[in-house]
């Protein structure tokens, strides 16, 4: 799809898309586009090849990612999302959803997740058993009350500051990461 046939909602996110020089929605591989005060970014279906998104610090409440079954690497930290649905985004590695309103996320298709930064939400649970090469984990200050582990993972980092994990995990993430690279 040829990008002057699409209408955008968004005069910002607009702006953005034709920054990156592309005529074709299929060349569109990375978009980097932090504090460039987007509300909506509904066009995201016309690209179909991204990779890598960077949408850090806008304003944006509602996302759909249903179309970008090609994302490796997603960064929404600093945002209003409150619901984000990653189901077909299974090639996933690197998640940045920090300073969000999101309560729940199920991360069960992401098997080749690596990293989660999810400081600054509302989570209050959160299940990483299919999440096999999960390394570095930042989760502090959400309401959190469990934390499910794969059962051979290697953590390298973990940040859980201000959660409401009980002891027994703590210990349990104390075991799989060196002391220097564990806060809690």
């Amino acid at each position: 799809m040829k990008l002057s046939d699409i209408s955008f909602k968004d005069s910002s996110f607009e702006e953005c898309i034709l920054a990156t020089g592309i005529e074709d929605t299929e060349e569109l591989i990375e978009l980097r586009a932090r504090n460039k005060s987007i509300q909506s970014v509904t066009e995201l279906k016309y690209f179909p090849n991204l990779k890598l998104l960077d949408l850090t610090r806008n304003q944006i409440t509602e996302i759909d990612l249903f179309d970008n079954p090609e994302l490796e690497e997603l960064y929404l930290g600093s945002n209003e999302i409150e619901e984000l649905d990653l189901s077909c985004n299974t090639k996933l590695r690197h998640l940045e959803i920090f300073i969000n309103d999101i309560s729940y996320i199920d991360l069960t298709n992401l098997s080749e997740l690596e990293n989660i930064y999810a400081s600054k939400n509302d989570l209050v649970s959160l299940n990483l058993e299919n999440n096999p090469r999960i390394e570095e984990v930042q989760l502090s200050n959400n309401e959190l009350e469990e934390l499910v582990l794969p059962n051979d993972c290697e953590l390298f980092s973990v940040k859980v500051e201000n959660t409401k994990l009980n002891e027994e995990t703590i210990e349990l993430l104390k075991s799989k990461v060196s002391a220097h690279n564990f806060k809690s």
